[in-house]
């Protein structure tokens, strides 16, 4: 049975507000919240970009059931693993074991800002010692590493949550999905309703039950407002990740898109009030295989529940 999350957009609100977001998602039944990790947001139009560990712990304090996901953080570039290590081992602490960790091998726009982004080979190679790095920090004792990209000296995470942190992956491909199975991932997670990663997965070992993806909601009350909205804050991913993973800055993602038509964000996101546009998009990525699936809310975030659970959930059956 496919189970709904709540994505808690950053770049389009402050800290206070995606606390708010989270418990009302928690409120209103939903089954997760799911934060990205970034340093800058996509496009001039957003101006937010909080730091998401901060909200993850005040998540965390202020929830006392919905589980809760990063979606996804980068701990090779901008953060040290053992930072990571750390900081989801005190979210996870703090939430009484509701936290996963998910990663990625990070896009340019964020990892750029400390002077280094390797290329997508060296920066998986990274992503996989990190993850020992991280898997042998939670280990309860000292840890020393000495790596190809990661030195750890006698270092140790103290505070531990009772059960183990799963870990899930961001994947796009085979080299992705080895890189997930190699590193004992519990689950992948993928922005596009692509089958193939979801057989890939379940062809290593996975399970279906953990395959994570986004649906984009340009939820309003008619068709122009959200084709409008639509364009104006989620043009970026229009361009696909090959362009996306490599741009360093809004004003690039701006220029990127400006030739973006509303015929082609018509075709990429559902907007407006037609249910059926949300259950089509929604039955794309169930029919590839996913079955948790954040609600990602361009318009407004609590219409956008409202719509979802009493004019879409039914139409899902």
């Amino acid at each position: 049975m496919t189970t709904f999350g709540l994505k808690l957009m950053s770049e389009m609100h402050g800290p206070s507000e995606l606390v708010r977001q989270a418990t009302v998602a928690e409120e209103r039944g939903l089954e997760f919240v799911s934060i990205s990790d970034h340093y800058h947001p996509w496009l001039p139009e957003h101006d937010h970009s909080p730091f998401a560990w901060s909200v993850l712990g005040a998540i965390a304090d202020r929830t006392e059931r919905v589980g809760i996901i990063t979606g996804v953080t980068c701990p090779i570039i901008r953060y040290s693993p053992l930072i990571i290590a750390q900081a989801a081992a005190t979210t996870a602490v703090m939430s009484g074991g509701r936290f996963t960790l998910g990663l990625g091998a990070g896009e340019r726009l964020n990892e750029h800002v400390n002077g280094m982004f390797p290329s997508a080979d060296v920066r998986h190679e990274m992503l996989g010692e990190a993850i020992e790095v991280i898997r042998t920090s939670w280990s309860g004792g000292f840890v020393d590493h000495r790596g190809a990209h990661y030195t750890v000296d006698d270092a140790r995470v103290y505070d531990l949550p009772d059960e183990p942190i799963d870990l899930v992956l961001a994947v796009s491909g085979n080299a992705s999905l080895d890189l997930a199975k190699a590193s004992g991932a519990a689950g992948i997670m993928a922005t596009d309703p692509d089958g193939s990663l979801v057989d890939g997965w379940e062809a290593r070992g996975g399970r279906r039950d953990a395959t994570w993806a986004e649906v984009p909601m340009a939820y309003a009350a008619d068709d122009d407002t959200g084709l409008r909205i639509a364009r104006e804050r989620f043009r970026f991913g229009i361009p696909g990740w090959k362009v996306m993973s490599e741009l360093p800055n809004p004003v690039n993602f701006d220029a990127a898109t400006a030739t973006v038509r509303p015929e082609d964000i018509a075709e990429a996101i559902p907007y407006g009030p037609d249910p059926k546009r949300y259950v089509d998009a929604i039955r794309s990525f169930t029919d590839a295989g996913f079955d948790r699936l954040a609600l990602v809310p361009v318009g407004d975030p609590d219409e956008t529940i409202t719509f979802f659970q009493e004019q879409v959930l039914p139409e899902l059956g």
